[in-house]
């Protein structure tokens, strides 16, 4: 696939995203930052200036692995993407029409390096709009146009048309993933990754690993050739398929056919000591009894499709990217008879933590790494979903070079469970650890404080008025529906005064400090997520938030209830069930972003809240944003979710 990208080694002239134009204001930034501490010492003394820099500085630089004396000059890096659709068979039952880019599902991975400026121009070869929305992208100096938020902060490509998206990475690395944000396309393949590789001059938290230097030598060398894994469930039915049914006679689309690990799997049928979950029976897919006796699938039949292979090539440490690009649940990941290391998740390195199983929340990005120092051999890398609606599990083999003798010819055996951390429930066995919590990042940062602004949404549904089988999921209090991705883009108007009912929220000045104190009525967890910037995770409980903010809490003396110093830095965070949970940032630019649910019937059911940030220091749009081929839309009527 590497012949369908072209990258040029010359950057274009110094636009604003121009990587001189970049370099340009990083030396700005970087005399804005000497000013500051000069600024400090004046005012404060030597002791002020110490201080301010030994917290911005010292308490992650002190015997790193570092690899700062290797320079790297970034570059302007151009990519043509073709959307398009095709039959495939991916897990070897059932032939059906899904989305693919540039002929593949998942699209073939965008390398880069941090500092580099990504320009990719998407043509849709589609019979529908579409939108390509960069998940846990930060978009530099306000240019929020290239979100991909269609009705929020663009117009959609409409079929036969192309757009150049423009991701500046300054700043920003790790694995980034990308799909529509338009319909339902990505529930039927289309989605793909970003690659960004770290600075060398950025802090590694290697030494914490291993205090070897050979070690921390092929850790960072486990960079340069790191593996990308993508998690996503497949459905033999498309998307826009199931929602028809779901109108017609209550059909929840929540059970899936097989996982796929890249691209790759094959359909398990229940596994033999599965026969119900909580209480409820399952049936030959292991999905609990539909709510409504609705049909959509028959009896299980077992396929023997490949699975994904991962070779370790003789590394001796290998970096795995372990993606999930689905929206409907958590999934468990363990790899026989090896430990992992998580070093990072979607906002950047974390304290390490070694683990038997790392899980993986909907849309989340977490990186481990590996030591490779086990037997010549097959070794089951498992994927088990954490759901109570479905029992369903994925593989992919971690292969050693050796030689495979006694193989018969036909498909690849099914992995033995015997040396599994997990219960089909991804349930941890009790000789077995799992953690992912508390990671905070592995530099000392703290939240911003005190909060300027506060705002309160709560998480609930509703019965729709016309339809009984459709629930309204709101955060703040109205439903922002599918079609309105076809209306005039928020960002083109910041003071209009938009039709009620909406769940736009305004007036957030800059360089506010934002708090979103989130309640949920819902019986189960939400996945949250924030466009354009990480946030901290302040705070997290059960029950009812008794307080109007968290400064009055801690006036209250509950305190203890938040994590003011070294919270949890991402861009997802799950809100428990019944349950509450407060995050916090600053707005440092005008932005067009969303805070919304990935959780899947949520999204497509209107738990989304459009945000103008910094709306008093508005930026100009460009007209090649403003005049984008697109079709004169009407708000309709009845203002339903399936209008």
């Amino acid at each position: 696939m590497d012949a369908k990208y072209e990258l040029l080694d010359a950057p274009p002239k110094h636009s604003k995203n121009s990587v001189a134009f970049v370099r340009l204001r990083q030396v700005a930034g970087a005399l804005t930052f000497v000013l500051v501490l000069v600024g400090a010492f004046k005012l404060h003394g030597f002791q002020t200036l110490r201080s301010t820099w030994s917290s911005l500085v010292a308490a992650c630089s002190a015997g790193t692995s570092s690899v700062g004396s290797n320079e790297y000059i970034p570059r302007d890096i151009h990519y043509n993407l073709t959307i398009s659709q095709a039959w495939r068979n991916p897990d070897g039952d059932w032939w059906r029409p899904i989305y693919v880019g540039n002929s593949e599902s998942p699209i073939p991975t965008i390398n880069a390096r941090e500092g580099d400026i990504i320009h990719l121009t998407v043509y849709n070869e589609l019979y529908i709009p579409s939108s390509i929305h960069w998940i846990s992208m930060h978009h530099h100096a306000s240019e929020t146009w290239h979100d991909g938020a269609a009705g929020v902060s663009t117009y959609p490509m409409l079929p036969r048309a192309n757009w150049t998206a423009v991701i500046n990475t300054t700043d920003q690395w790790g694995a980034r993933w990308y799909s529509d944000h338009m319909t339902t396309a990505f529930f039927d393949g289309l989605y793909g990754l970003i690659w960004i590789r770290p600075s060398p001059e950025r802090e590694r938290p290697y030494h914490l690993i291993s205090s070897y230097e050979n070690d921390q030598r092929d850790m960072v060398e486990a960079e340069a050739d790191a593996e990308h894994i993508t998690i996503f469930n497949h459905q033999h039915r498309t998307y826009d398929n199931l929602l028809s049914q779901l109108q017609s006679d209550g059909y929840d689309p929540f059970c899936f056919q097989s996982v796929l690990i890249n691209g790759k799997g094959r359909v398990h049928c229940k596994p033999d000591g599965v026969h119900d979950i909580n209480g409820e029976p399952v049936d030959s897919y292991g999905c609990v009894k539909q709510p409504r006796d609705a049909v959509g699938y028959g009896e299980c039949r077992p396929t023997y499709a490949d699975y994904e292979i991962i070779e370790t090539r003789n590394r001796r440490w290998m970096m795995v990217n372990l993606v999930s690009t689905n929206l409907h649940h958590p999934f468990r990941v363990s790899i026989d008879a090896h430990k992992m290391w998580i070093i990072a998740n979607d906002a950047g390195f974390v304290q390490p933590r070694e683990v038997d199983i790392v899980e993986v929340g909907q849309a989340q990005r977490v990186t481990v790494m590996i030591k490779l120092d086990q037997q010549p051999s097959d070794h089951t890398m498992r994927f088990y979903a954490l759901s109570k609606r479905q029992s369903i599990q994925g593989y992919a083999i971690l292969r050693y070079p050796h030689r495979r003798t006694g193989v018969q010819l036909g498909p690849m055996p099914q992995p033995p469970t015997t040396l599994s951390p997990m219960d089909p429930l991804a349930l941890p066995l009790p000789d077995k650890t799992h953690s992912t919590s508390s990671l905070s990042p592995f530099c000392p940062l703290s939240p911003p404080h005190p909060a300027t602004k506060t705002l309160h949404f709560t998480a609930r549904g509703a019965p729709d008025p016309t339809n009984p089988y459709i629930t309204n999921y709101t955060l703040n209090g109205s439903p922002w529906q599918l079609w309105r991705a076809f209306r005039t883009p928020l960002i083109h108007h910041p003071n209009t005064t938009f039709r009620d009912p909406n769940p736009i929220v305004k007036d957030i000045p800059l360089g506010s400090v934002v708090d979103i104190i989130v309640q949920n009525e819902l019986d189960v967890p939400v996945p949250l997520y924030k466009h354009n910037d990480p946030t901290f995770l302040i705070g997290v409980g059960e029950g009812r938030f008794g307080w109007a903010s968290v400064d009055e809490a801690v006036t209250a003396g509950e305190g203890g209830r938040f994590e003011l110093e070294r919270p949890v830095r991402g861009y997802l965070h799950t809100l428990p069930p019944r349950g509450w949970a407060v995050v916090r940032w600053r707005v440092e630019q005008a932005a067009m972003t969303m805070f919304h649910s990935l959780q899947a019937e949520h999204f497509v059911m209107g738990m989304l809240v459009p945000l103008f940030e910094g709306d008093d220091r508005w930026p100009e749009v460009p007209e090649s944003v403003r005049g984008r081929p697109h079709v004169e839309f009407e708000m309709p009527k009845g203002m339903g979710i399936f209008d």
